[in-house]
């Protein structure tokens, strides 16, 4: 068992103040404590977006601590909390859950963020920022074959992907930003100036696989959920190394096929 506390002043020391300040002046609704819960803690319940399923489970294994990269949406209408809201806020009142999410924040870390930890994966080496530093680009030391990066992909993250094929039969320099990140003028502008030879997100758009193929960039889309496992699985592996048998981590998965 630890401190609430002492457990969100580790986390914030892990994700880093600068990063921190960064992000609230980017996005600011998701970077940090939503909600303060119990004052100990002994198990930790991680994953991507927080809703009435995960929870459950949460209360289930008796974790009054969640961390996630998609937090609680305070989005409202006219004053009004929809039904979803409501019944999300009950569970974490009723069983008195600290809530914890890093939206920005586990994008762009440099170190356990999404985008580096997909690219680690993959075998490349991560270079600069992208996509307004939500994500990264990214070089093999040589150039990798498109099929067998595929491949690779849909191993990673366990996960069906849809794939638009470039010029290039291998590429070596890629850009990888996870979740949404469709592909629009300002960024195929960026990855067009950078060289990237195949940009791998997690969402797309109607109009989105032609420019990308009219580029000559190759392009893989993963899967929003699955390409933002990564940050938090990371975040409770240093949680874990900190804490060791004090505090038990949990990443609970709630399939999302977009």
């Amino acid at each position: 068992m630890v401190k609430r506390d002492k457990l969100i002043d580790f986390i914030n020391k892990t994700i880093g103040k600068d990063l921190i300040e960064k992000a609230l002046q980017k996005d600011e609704r998701l970077n940090g404590v939503q909600f303060l819960g119990g004052e100990s803690v002994e198990k930790v319940a991680v994953g991507v977006s927080l809703n009435e399923e995960f929870l459950q489970e949460a209360v289930k294994m008796r974790s009054n601590f969640c961390i996630f990269h998609h937090g609680l949406d305070p989005e409202t209408y006219k004053s009004r909390f929809p039904l979803y809201s409501q019944k999300r806020l009950n569970l974490i009142f009723k069983n008195d859950i600290t809530i914890v999410a890093f939206h920005y924040a586990l994008d762009a870390h440099p170190e356990i963020g999404n985008n580096v930890t997909i690219i680690k994966k993959l075998g490349a080496k991560v270079g600069e920022p992208l996509d307004g530093e939500w994500g990264y680009t990214a070089a093999f030391d040589t150039p990798q074959d498109v099929h067998e990066l595929a491949h690779k992909c849909r191993d990673l993250f366990d996960h069906e992907i849809f794939v638009v094929e470039g010029i290039k039969k291998k590429v070596k320099k890629i850009g990888v930003v996870s979740g949404g990140a469709k592909p629009y003028a300002e960024t195929l502008a960026e990855l067009e100036a950078n060289g990237v030879e195949l940009f791998i997100s997690g969402e797309t758009s109607e109009s989105s696989p032609h420019k990308m193929r009219e580029s000559g960039i190759s392009y893989f889309v993963c899967g929003h959920y699955a390409t933002e496992k990564f940050g938090v699985q990371e975040l409770g592996k240093r949680i874990e190394s900190k804490f060791k048998e004090k505090v038990e981590v949990k990443f609970i998965e709630v399939e999302n096929p977009i």
